[in-house]
């Protein structure tokens, strides 16, 4: 749980949009979790898949056989890190969010001859005032950085050191750049880059060209700062 940390700081560190690690952790190359916000029992119902029954124009409904002899019980504990299954990612990448439920699907044992799980509230879905599952969205999901560090340096990908210390030629093109705006009014301070209206500028970019604006949103200026002092000591 310590190792845990939120979908947006992973994003950043791994300089991956929030759909390419959704991709990875489709591919099984990442786990995804959620923090369990309370103490829940579940009874999961085995099923036997049945036929896709054609009970009007348009309108198909699913048949299927719940054991309800065979019925198990999962406990979870609040703030238990709860794993996220196909069902729940693919709900992710669509609409960013998914039902509760598959977080306790994902829970059930492996069982022979058994197709699919259903919870009982699920089983019993015609019966009134029962209660709904939440609703997860995606700013509630975390991701370990222990695999997320081990995924990246397998790929080859920039680890999160990497994207902390810029290399002296990044320093350098930025100091240029720096400069070059500080020529207009707007983003100089005294004879030097102001360094904030530039921060303001990336951002504004951002927007115009609809780039995600991870890592821009939260830098803070000593990158600018970092990359204006590496210039003064490359002068001839």
């Amino acid at each position: 749980m310590k190792n845990l940390i939120s979908f947006d700081e992973a994003s950043e560190k791994a300089n991956l949009s929030c759909n390419e690690l959704l991709f990875k952790a489709l591919d099984k190359q990442l786990g995804l979790y959620h923090m369990s916000s309370k103490d829940k029992r579940e009874a999961l119902v085995p099923c036997i898949d049945g036929i896709l029954h054609h009970a009007s124009v348009g309108d198909f409904i699913h048949q299927y056989k719940p054991l309800l002899d065979q019925i198990e019980y999962v406990d979870v504990q609040i703030a238990q890190p709860l794993s996220l299954n196909e069902r729940a990612i693919k709900e992710l990448l669509v609409s960013s969010q998914f039902n509760e439920v598959e977080l306790y699907r994902e829970l059930a044992p492996e069982i022979d001859d058994v197709d699919f799980w259903k919870t009982e509230r699920e089983v019993h879905d015609w019966e009134e005032d029962l209660p709904e599952y939440d609703i997860i969205k995606l700013e509630q999901i975390q991701i370990c950085e222990l695999e997320l560090e081990k995924c990246l340096s397998v790929k080859g990908l920039p680890s999160k050191n990497a994207s902390k210390d810029p290399s002296s030629t990044a320093l350098k093109v930025v100091g240029l750049l720096m400069h070059h705006l500080s020529k207009s009014p707007k983003y100089a301070s005294g004879d030097a880059p102001n360094k904030s209206q530039i921060k303001e500028l990336l951002l504004g970019l951002a927007v115009e060209l609809d780039v995600n604006n991870y890592g821009l949103s939260k830098v803070d200026e000593r990158l600018l700062k970092q990359a204006s002092d590496y210039l003064e000591t490359q002068k001839n």
